[in-house]
């Protein structure tokens, strides 16, 4: 029966010890791995980031030795299975609710209407694409957003908001939009009211109208150019090109413009891209953004 580290603290300890040390040729072989499978790539300052990681898997499975973990990954049905858990502990960064408030500032202010008198007669339809969505923080900071603005307006609109990300465990998170009261901590009272359900004491769930508007589906950036996705009238791919190259981040940012309708936003993280230039983009200057619009 495998050990539970969770209740015995001193097996845990003695399993970190037993753990492998990596060394170079192996961590090539595992950037290697990651950079083919994913496009992301790691340098060599990062080994004792992976280390680490691949660590909190390998206790999970009571595994030592990184080879053998890579062997593992590399064989078979299971290995497929394990690749998409492992990708849970390597690619999901920081996130949470209204992390970047300027850039729902820069939606609210300066892309939607400002007033009622600016809705049009026939329901506005507005979609939206999260990449990199993680486990849904984003996507949903984002529809809160709008449907917030558009209701005090009394616009009628329809909202589809479409999130993607590598991690299938991440998505499965987002779908069900249960999230802990320290993960909502930053999301206003009024919000917390009108957009989410408490399921359980401390456990919050987004509301099922919400919900329905958020699409979540599992996507390799590199894949967009094939991905069945329409044109989007807000584009964002923020805090995911910095795992890139830069020639690989001119392609993909190249690709997340072709999805935009003419006046469309493409917002990206701020410093991720320099010097950047697409002939159908302009630079929309808004304050703690990196925003573009389509002509």
């Amino acid at each position: 029966m495998k050990p539970n580290m969770d209740h015995d603290p001193g097996l845990g300890n003695l399993l970190v010890k037993r753990l492998a040390k990596m060394d170079g040729e192996q961590f090539q072989q595992w950037a290697d791995l990651l950079k083919r499978r994913t496009g992301m790539r790691l340098p060599d300052n990062r080994l004792s980031f992976l280390a680490t990681n691949l660590g909190i898997r390998m206790r999970e499975l009571d595994m030592v030795d990184f080879q053998d973990y890579y062997d593992y990954v590399n064989s078979g049905r299971g290995g497929v299975v394990e690749w998409d858990r492992l990708l849970h502990h390597l690619t999901v960064h920081e996130t949470r609710f209204l992390r970047q408030e300027s850039v729902l500032a820069l939606i609210v202010e300066r892309y939607l209407p400002a007033g009622a008198a600016q809705c049009d007669e026939s329901p506005k339809t507005i979609h939206v694409w999260s990449v990199g969505c993680s486990t849904g923080e984003e996507p949903y900071s984002v529809a809160m957003a709008i449907d917030d603005h558009m209701s005090r307006l009394g616009c009628e609109y329809y909202l589809g908001v479409t999130a993607s990300d590598i991690s299938r465990s991440a998505v499965a998170v987002g779908r069900k939009g249960i999230y802990s009261r320290q993960q909502l901590k930053g999301v206003d009272p009024r919000w917390l009211h009108n957009y989410f359900d408490e399921i359980e004491v401390g456990k919050f769930q987004v509301g099922r109208e919400l919900r329905k508007r958020v699409c979540f589906n599992q996507l390799n950036i590199l894949d967009t150019g094939d991905a069945p996705i329409g044109e989007m009238d807000i584009v964002l791919c923020q805090n995911l090109l910095i795992y890139f190259d830069r020639e690989q981040r001119i392609q993909i940012a190249n690709t997340l413009a072709e999805h935009l309708v003419p006046g469309g936003l493409l917002v990206l993280g701020v410093g991720e891209l320099v010097n950047w230039e697409h002939p159908q983009l302009n630079r929309y200057h808004y304050a703690n953004t990196l925003a573009f619009q389509r002509q």
